[in-house]
Parts: C-alpha cells; sequence; structure tokens
C-alpha cells in the first residue's frame, strides 16, 4: 500500500517541504489564492492565539496544500493566522496539488459545501447548497434532518447538480430570497427553494401560486394555505418549537389540499404514528 501511494505522489509530481512560513510569505500566498472561500475569524483568532503563545504544533502531518495554478486548497487560516500573530512559523506544505481535490477536503466542519460554491465564483452560495440539499432529500424521502447520513449528497455532489442548471438553480434562490423575506423570514431559504424547486418539477406555475400565497397571505384560494400560516408564524414566537420533518409533513399535507382543490379544512393535523410520512399526490 505504500508504494503505490508513492508512486502516486510521484506521477502527480508533488512536492512536500518543511517551510518556515514568515508574514510576509504568508500574504504572498493569499495575495495569490483569488478564490478564497470565506475566513472565520474565530479559527484564525485561535490559531493565532496559539502561535503567539508558543502551543503551535508544526509536525502534525497537516499540510498546506497549494495547487498548480498558486491556489491555497487547504490551510488559507493556517497563513491568515501567521499574518495576523506577525510571527514566523513552520509548517509542511504540499505544492503542485491538483485542483480538483478541493471539494473533498476537509469536508467536516473546517470546509463546508458554501466553501465550495464560493471557490467556484457560484452566487448565492451561502443558500444555493442547503436549498439543494433539501430539494434532493424532498425527493428521494431522504430524512432532511437526523438519519440516512450515508444518503446525503457530498459537497461535489452538490456542485455537480448545480452545475447540471445553473440558471435555473440562480432563479429558484431569486424566488426563495423573496420569499422568505415576505414571509418574516418564518421558513429559511433552503425549506422554500428545496420545496418549490420539487413542486415546480412536478407541476409547474401551480407551485409560484402555492408559494406566493403562502408566503405573502395574499389571494388565498385554499383554507389549508391559512392554517399552515396561522401553524408557522405561532411556532415561531413559541418556545416548543415543530421540527424541520414535522413542518414538511403539514406543508405537504397542505399542497395537496391545494393542488386538489380541497376546500373546507377546519384544523391543520398530522400525527407521524399513524399516517406515516406524507408525499405529494397526484392532481385528481
Amino acid at each position: 500500500m505504500c508504494k503505490i501511494i508513492i508512486n502516486n505522489l510521484k506521477q502527480n509530481k508533488m512536492e512536500f517541504k518543511k517551510i518556515l512560513v514568515t508574514p510576509t510569505l504568508a500574504k504572498q500566498y493569499l495575495e495569490a489564492n483569488t478564490q478564497n472561500r470565506r475566513v472565520k475569524k474565530p479559527v484564525v483568532d485561535r490559531y493565532a492565539n496559539d502561535i503567539l503563545n508558543g502551543r503551535w504544533k508544526a509536525d502534525t502531518a497537516e499540510f498546506i496544500k497549494i495547487s498548480k495554478n498558486g491556489i491555497v486548497l487547504d490551510g488559507q487560516h493556517r497563513l491568515c493566522a501567521v499574518v495576523k500573530s506577525d510571527t514566523p512559523t513552520f509548517f509542511h506544505i504540499a505544492f503542485d496539488v491538483d485542483d480538483s481535490v478541493f471539494s473533498v477536503l476537509d469536508t467536516g466542519s473546517n470546509r463546508n459545501a458554501s466553501d465550495c460554491f464560493k471557490i467556484k465564483g457560484i452566487k448565492n452560495d451561502t443558500i444555493l447548497p442547503s436549498m439543494i440539499a433539501f430539494y434532493y432529500a424532498f425527493s428521494n424521502n431522504v430524512s432532511t434532518k437526523g438519519g440516512d447520513k450515508d444518503k446525503k449528497m457530498t459537497n461535489e455532489q452538490l456542485v455537480l447538480e448545480y452545475y447540471k442548471d445553473e440558471e435555473k438553480w440562480q432563479k429558484i434562490a431569486k424566488k426563495a430570497m423573496a420569499w422568505y423575506n415576505s414571509f418574516a423570514k418564518i421558513l429559511p431559504p433552503s425549506f422554500i427553494g428545496g420545496f418549490y424547486a420539487r413542486t415546480f418539477e412536478l407541476y409547474g406555475e401551480k407551485a409560484d401560486d402555492f408559494m406566493d400565497m403562502l408566503c405573502s397571505g395574499n389571494n388565498i384560494s385554499n383554507n389549508s394555505i391559512s392554517l399552515l400560516r396561522q401553524k408557522l408564524i405561532k411556532d415561531k414566537i413559541s418556545l416548543k418549537k415543530i421540527s424541520q420533518p414535522i413542518k414538511l409533513a403539514f406543508t405537504v399535507k397542505t399542497w395537496n389540499n391545494f393542488i386538489n382543490e380541497i376546500h373546507g379544512t377546519k384544523v391543520l393535523k398530522y400525527s407521524p404514528d399513524k399516517e406515516g410520512i406524507p408525499r405529494l399526490s397526484k392532481i385528481k
């Protein structure tokens, strides 16, 4: 296994060095990094404090990774900490790393999907990943919270899904933000955009009508929508919150009443144990 890894590194011509990175050199690396992801100030502050107080460990096998094009794929916060602390610090650096590995590096708390979207220059990078993830989960009956972690989209998959139809997703993001603001930010853009993307895919402009009524409260044609609005507004100020899966269940039930023109609903109820997970129904 070790021989295979060494051979691969030779073929990729990556270079590994331990370097004393001065604040000037760190700035040079960062300036060349024209596609920086969002810098998390608390992380930089923590690293800088460790450097200043002699707690920073250089030999941890955690490499700063710099691509063939000079992009800092991994290590931006460490370089920012050197600048902030104004203290030369030793780091192990891997040079000439393939740019394509960015989306699979540090996919935990240090690098999220929004970082991957930002580095690629995608507009609405703060809302599109969660919106696409919600759409995917909703479309494939995957839990939007909690379990089914192995079925959730990776950062790379989210980016690929976006590139299938960039214009569509940008339009959805724009509409979702407008509805989000008109509904006093009661439902998150990911929920609004993900639900809208799926219903528009299946039912076309009926999805626009539904979201307009739900989020604006104007020209409501089905009482279930009024009931859902009241429930969501009440939840916003309540100490005991409705979970996202339950909100989604209520929204699906409301949609089904709307699309099938079922009027006269006086109470919007949902019993998970008795009803199971509601699905979008076909127009009768």
